[in-house]
């Protein structure tokens, strides 16, 4: 954390850490098989023509299998504003007769055209606003993960090196998705005009910048007498079932930490106040945290 002036307003930005963590398997390989033998038929498709030319179970044979590790992104902080305004309070007087209202030796007139009348309190509001976002997006198709928040109160492991989850022929599916792109989105969630007439604190605080990897079966199955291929696939911590397209080549390059993490300062600083001194402090908080 850094904190800096600038025109009067403490700017306080800090930059979480960045992980990777693998979820654990809750299914065995011999678990995620079987069931997967059990929806076989499943892996030809539905529909009226497929209830017309459902496949026996007999005819369908295993004939492939590959374990993979699916990304979704964990971008989440809080925003804090402190600051000041002035309003004027409508303050009921205790009855109709009162005409005028001394506070603190300031004497106020009452308005009494309606009612038992009121006066107008000039005061200085004192106001603290915090604001939190997360997020929790598919690494490849930038859509929500909707049981994230469910999966990851399971057990999991840190790595620091992709090449180590490789193992075993294991695929681990690179994102599209970038950490900078989800980073600036969270940022524009946080960011919220507030009615102020002195901002005396401001902070950006993005407490997960996380990359997870969730554990999928797939099984290749061959339709004989019509010489069709398809694929079921399993997830390996909810048992979720899922009809899949093809089984996926082994990536030849495992992607770079760095490339994961493309967070520069000028990430935050597209979209945070006082650009500058926002560059500054969030290249300080980058620095520190690549070289731990």
């Amino acid at each position: 954390m850094r904190r800096l002036r600038h025109d009067g307003v403490l700017m306080e930005i800090a930059l979480a850490d960045q992980h990777i963590f693998l979820l654990d398997d809750k299914l065995t390989p011999e678990d995620a098989r079987l069931r997967a033998m059990d929806k076989r038929g499943g892996a030809f498709g539905s529909g009226i023509g497929n209830l017309l030319q459902r496949p026996k179970a007999e005819d369908i044979e295993l004939v492939n299998s590959q374990r993979r590790l699916e990304p979704f992104w964990h971008v989440g902080g809080r925003a804090l504003y402190v600051y000041d305004r002035a309003r004027e309070y409508a303050v009921p007087a205790s009855g109709a007769d009162v005409r005028e209202v001394t506070v603190h030796g300031e004497t106020y007139p009452v308005n009494v055209a309606a009612g038992r009348g009121a006066f107008a309190l000039p005061t200085i509001e004192h106001c603290r606003d915090e604001v939190r976002q997360d997020l929790y997006v598919d690494g490849v198709s930038g859509a929500p993960v909707t049981d994230a928040t469910a999966i990851l109160g399971g057990s999991r492991k840190e790595v620091t090196d992709l090449s180590t989850a490789a193992e075993n022929n294991t695929i681990v599916v690179p994102p599209t998705q970038h950490a900078s792109a989800l980073v600036r989105q969270l940022l524009a969630a946080m960011l919220k005009p507030v009615q102020a007439d002195t901002m005396t604190e401001e902070a950006m605080t993005l407490e997960h910048i996380d990359l997870y990897y969730r554990p999928w079966w797939a099984f290749e199955f061959h339709w004989r007498p019509k010489d069709k291929r398809g694929v079921v696939e399993i997830d390996a911590v909810t048992g979720q079932i899922r009809q899949g397209q093809a089984l996926m080549a082994k990536v030849q390059k495992m992607v770079t930490r760095d490339a994961l993490f493309d967070i520069g300062a000028d990430t935050v600083s597209l979209l945070v106040p006082g650009g500058g001194i926002a560059v500054k402090v969030a290249k300080l908080a980058i620095d520190r945290s690549q070289k731990s």
